[in-house]
């Protein structure tokens, strides 16, 4: 990781300072730093500005070079997760794949981006009976399953590319429905009793939620910290108590949710959220 301009300047300074031969030449005060012996606008301290500013952005460049090649190789990397997951988003309907006897490997003569459906993907290594799995979480655009024909055409798609003797476990459906139940302590210059802004409608607390949702990584998980978190930074709210989540028709006092599809979609009733002026 890079060093800030101050941390290259200081180490310079240090080495500058306690160079016997320099200390000679300039008549320094051995133990005293540099700051105390050289003004702020020496040429001497301009010129070691300049150079930490020159190995800063060296170091920089480097730090930059240093993660795209990592990047490259975690992608490159054949039936790693990553690299499942690109192919997964690469993924044509209704094209065949072809065999590249230079590579040994399926690929698809041309690339077509109108016929790459599935836009959502979450790769996971999972321990199903007792046997290693990949589990792979798949949708379109709207988080939406694909079904019939074109979600067998995916699946055999993942298993003709992917590693001999791999098992699957493959997952596409319907967003999970959750329900969330919280007392909200609200700022009555700013929201009416129902939780409605006095000065251009909508509900901020409700848009909050499903904010916090649609942000949330597609296999990702729900934390209700991060939901409370999101909920006492909304306009009008002075304090905010979750007192649980419906989830799978269940009514619990949840700290996470994995999402059986991968994802969330929520479910609007009046009755769960309770507006109180603190």
């Amino acid at each position: 990781m890079s060093r800030t301009i101050s941390e290259i300047s200081l180490s310079i300074k240090e080495d500058f300072v306690t160079n016997e031969t320099i200390q000679d030449m300039y008549g320094l005060t051995p133990g005293k730093t540099f700051e105390e012996q050289f003004s702020v606008v020496s040429i001497e301290a301009i010129l070691i500005y300049v150079f930490a500013s020159a190995v800063w952005l060296h170091e920089k460049l480097w730090d930059k070079f240093r993660q795209e090649i990592e990047e490259l190789i975690d992608s490159s990397y054949v039936t790693s997760l990553s690299w499942y997951y690109a192919k997964a988003l690469e993924f044509q309907n209704g094209d065949a794949l072809a065999f590249d006897e230079k590579t040994y490997s399926f690929r698809y003569p041309e690339v077509n981006e109108n016929k790459r459906i599935v836009k959502n993907v979450a790769v996971r290594q999972v321990t199903d009976d007792s046997v290693t799995k990949l589990k792979i979480y798949f949708s379109d655009k709207d988080k939406q399953p694909l079904s019939g024909d074109t979600r067998t055409s995916f699946e055999t798609y993942m298993k003709q590319i992917g590693a001999a003797g791999t098992h699957y476990l493959f997952v596409s459906e319907a967003p999970d429905q959750l329900r969330v139940h919280m007392h909200i302590y609200y700022d009555p210059l700013v929201l009416d009793s129902t939780g409605t802004r006095l000065s251009g409608g909508g509900k901020p607390v409700e848009e909050s939620i499903e904010n916090y949702l649609n942000s949330l990584e597609y296999g990702g998980v729900f934390y209700a910290s991060k939901l409370i978190d999101m909920i006492q930074g909304t306009e009008g709210v002075k304090d905010v108590t979750l007192d649980g989540t419906t989830w799978q028709d269940t009514l619990e006092n949840r700290r996470k949710i994995d999402a059986d599809s991968g994802a969330f979609v929520y479910v609007k009733n009046e009755e769960d959220i309770i507006y109180a002026i603190d």
